[in-house]
C-alpha cells in the first residue's frame, strides 16, 4: 500500500510535535543501544532495536501498514546509481585514511578484531544512523519540500545529536563533528534519493568515514587524527555530487 503525502508530510504545531517526538523516540534507542567500541552483537542488537523503534514510530504517528513501513523508512531495494557513487565515495575515504600516515607522519594502526568491528560500525554507525536521519528525519521532511528545503531543515537537527561528543572529547572535536554532520546532510541526502530515496548508499558511505573507530594511533596524536578524520569526513562525502552527475549522465 502507497503511503500519501499527506501521511508523512511534516506540516502544522501538530506535525512538528509529532515528528519530534517520534525523531527523539528514535534518537534515545540509538544512544541506549550504542557502544563506545561498536562490536558486533552490540551493533547488532542497536540496529534491530533502532529498526523496530523506527518502524512503530511511523505506523503510529503515520498509520503506515506494517508492510509498508520498512519501504518507507528507506529500507527498500537501492537503485543501482546510488550504490556505484557511494562505493566510489568509499573508495576515495579509504584513500584518505591511508594517508594519514605519509600526510602527518604519524603512526596509524589497526585495532585488535578490526574485521568485528568494522562489521558493527557499518551496522550502527551505517544502517541505524542513517535509518534515523535520512529514513526518518530526511524521508519526512522531503514530503511537499524540495531537496534543499529539506536538506535545510534536517541541518539543524543533525548538528545537534553531535552535542555529545562535544561534551565528551571537547568543544574542538565537538564543533568540527557538528559541522561535519551539518555539511553532510547534502551529500548523504542526494545518495539517499540517487539511491531510489533508500539508506544503503548514504549508509556505505558513512560506515566508510566512522572506520576510524577500528584504526588506533598513539594517545598523544589523538587531537591531530580526530581533526583529519574531521577534513576527511567533510570533504570526501561531496565528491558524490559530481560522481552522481557522471553516472547520470552515462545512464541510457
Amino acid at each position: 500500500m502507497t503511503v500519501s503525502a499527506e501521511q508523512r508530510a511534516v506540516v502544522g504545531v501538530r506535525g512538528w510535535v509529532g515528528f519530534v517526538v517520534g525523531f527523539a523516540l528514535i534518537w534515545a534507542t540509538l544512544q541506549l543501544t550504542s557502544s563506545p567500541v561498536p562490536t558486533l552483537l552490540r551493533s547488532v542488537g542497536a540496529c534491530v532495536a533502532t529498526a523496530l523503534c523506527a518502524i512503530v514510530v511511523v505506523i503510529v504517528l503515520w498509520r503506515v501498514p506494517p508492510r509498508a513501513a520498512p519501504v518507507t523508512l528507506g529500507l527498500g531495494r537501492p537503485a543501482l546509481p546510488g550504490l556505484v557513487v557511494a562505493l566510489g565515495v568509499v573508495v576515495l575515504c579509504a584513500v584518505g585514511y591511508l594517508l594519514f600516515t605519509p600526510l602527518t607522519g604519524r603512526v596509524l594502526g589497526a585495532r585488535e578484531g578490526w574485521l568485528g568491528l568494522l562489521l558493527g560500525v557499518f551496522l550502527f554507525n551505517g544502517v541505524a544512523e542513517e535509518l534515523a536521519w535520512r529514513g526518518y528525519v530526511f524521508g519526512a521532511l522531503r514530503k511537499g519540500r524540495t531537496f534543499w528545503q529539506a536538506v535545510l531543515l534536517s541541518m539543524p537537527l543533525l548538528a545537534l545529536t553531535h552535542v555529545p561528543i562535544a561534551l565528551a572529547s571537547g568543544w574542538v572535536v565537538g564543533l568540527a563533528a557538528m559541522i561535519v554532520a551539518a555539511v553532510t546532510t547534502a551529500p548523504f541526502a542526494y545518495l539517499y534519493e540517487l539511491g531510489g530515496r533508500t539508506i544503503w548508499a548514504p549508509a556505505l558511505v558513512h560506515a566508510a568515514i566512522d572506520t576510524f573507530r577500528a584504526l588506533t594511533v598513539d594517545p598523544a596524536d589523538t587531537m591531530v587524527f580526530s581533526l583529519y578524520v574531521s577534513a576527511v569526513a567533510l570533504v570526501v562525502p561531496l565528491v558524490a555530487f559530481p560522481l552522481g552527475w557522471l553516472v547520470r549522465r552515462r545512464r541510457p
